[in-house]
């Protein structure tokens, strides 16, 4: 499971990237938590969605190589009618009535995007995920003018 961010919701996705997880899909389960879904990794960019054997009515999220949703569409649950779109790198599935909508962007949550803070000897003290102040105003000022003197000197050399 990956989390993402698409438009202002948080998910947890399992991730579909081989032929038998894309065919399987979410095929059999007979309920989703609001918060999870599966992203589909393809390699045909004009995919063809169906909804043989869900149980649960979806939301079909297609999104192309910008990670912006192109379109959404209603999946009811056993319908074996072709859903079709082009120009598309993923698709989500997640509950019908997601709010999900065209033009929203998908954004992956990776370890990356944490900071750590490190000890002297390079151990890991504390993770950030954003918003936290590891320095006060005053010394975050001084480092802004350090920082600005030492691009000066370096245009210089």
């Amino acid at each position: 499971m990956i989390d993402i961010l698409i438009g202002d919701k948080a998910y947890k996705v399992k991730e579909a990237k081989t032929q038998e997880e894309r065919a399987k899909g979410l095929s059999g389960i007979k309920s989703l938590p609001k918060d999870e879904g599966m992203l589909f990794y393809l390699d045909n960019p004009n995919p063809s969605f169906w909804m043989k054997d869900t149980l649960i009515p979806l939301d079909i999220v297609f999104i192309n190589s910008d990670n912006e949703v192109i379109s959404v569409a209603s999946g009811k649950p056993n319908d074996e009618t072709p859903i079709t779109e082009s120009n598309v790198k993923y698709v989500l599935e997640v509950n019908a009535n997601s709010g999900i909508q065209e033009g929203d962007d998908l954004e992956f949550i990776t370890d990356d995007d944490k900071m750590l803070v490190l000890d002297s000897k390079g151990e890991v003290q504390m993770e950030l995920e954003g918003g936290e102040r590891i320095f006060s105003r005053r010394s975050t000022k001084v480092l802004i003018k350090k920082a600005k003197k030492a691009k000066l000197v370096e245009k210089d050399e």
